[in-house]
């Protein structure tokens, strides 16, 4: 049986050429040699589909339609033949030992399941605010994320969610919990959901302290309306599974619950 490739990166793609170009070129420039690539195309346009054919020495799934990302998402994970899985967002900069600094994280604690680094554009914990001098400079961030892996090396804290900008995860623990559920479509939840799911299997989350990357945030949406409506909608997905979960783990527990005195069958 050959070896498994260290790190697999899975790369969904919709348009946006540039970002994609500056992201694959950070990578190379980063950590070469030591990762396998997978690009899924969601039916990007011509300039996007003609740069992924000039990739040399990567997976490449090509849809016909925009299936959404969570569905490229899986696509990748299949393909995938690591040790390790980072999902990555095209719109993501990489600096020096960032890739190799997340799995350094799962590599010092045998219970995360997976990670995610800092960045200057997300929501929650992971979020570094930036002056807004050194957010639009490129010497200024490398300088930056440079300081951080210094002045942090090898530190990490636990957090109850990462976000799906880019994270890495551990082989086992993906393959105790599954894909990424495809009811959330375009974007947005499918990330929290299986930050819940991993933590429902047992793994812990976390955050390295000493990687730092760049992100230009909500690229592959149409638009922050496109971004906003997908949210909402996401949202409703979200938390129409996991009430409708907790009442399925109620009614195992007992059947009936008993409220003032009196009985209460929760099933429909």
């Amino acid at each position: 049986m050959p070896q498994l490739t260290k790190v697999s990166v899975v790369i969904p793609v919709h348009n946006a050429p540039e970002d994609l170009k500056a992201c694959l070129a950070s990578l190379e420039a980063t950590a070469a040699g030591i990762y396998e690539l997978i690009l899924v195309d969601n039916a990007s346009g011509p300039e996007t589909r003609h740069y992924i054919a000039s990739v040399r020495a990567a997976v490449k799934i090509r849809n016909s339609s925009n299936l959404g990302f969570s569905k490229a998402v899986n696509q990748g994970l299949k393909a995938a033949g690591g040790d390790y899985i980072a999902l990555v967002n095209s719109d993501v900069v990489f600096f020096e030992g960032g890739l190799q600094g997340l799995k350094a994280c799962l590599d010092a604690d045998t219970r995360a399941g997976a990670c995610g680094p800092l960045t200057n554009r997300t929501v929650g914990v992971q979020r570094v605010v930036l002056a807004p001098e050194v957010e639009k400079d490129a010497a200024s961030l490398r300088f930056f994320a440079q300081a951080m892996r210094m002045h942090s090396a090898k530190e990490s804290f636990e957090v109850h969610r990462l976000v799906g900008f880019c994270l890495m995860l551990r082989r086992a623990a993906y393959e105790s919990v599954g894909l990424l559920d495809e009811r959330f479509g375009t974007g947005c939840f499918e990330d929290l959901d299986y930050s819940l799911r991993l933590r429902q299997a047992g793994w812990t989350l976390k955050v390295p302290k000493d990687v730092f990357v760049w992100h230009r945030h909500h690229a592959s949406f149409n638009g922050p309306e496109h971004f906003h409506a997908c949210a909402v909608k996401n949202r409703g997905v979200f938390v129409d599974k996991w009430c409708r979960k907790a009442l399925e783990f109620l009614d195992e527990l007992d059947p009936y619950l008993e409220t003032d005195g009196r009985r209460l069958n929760t099933k429909k």
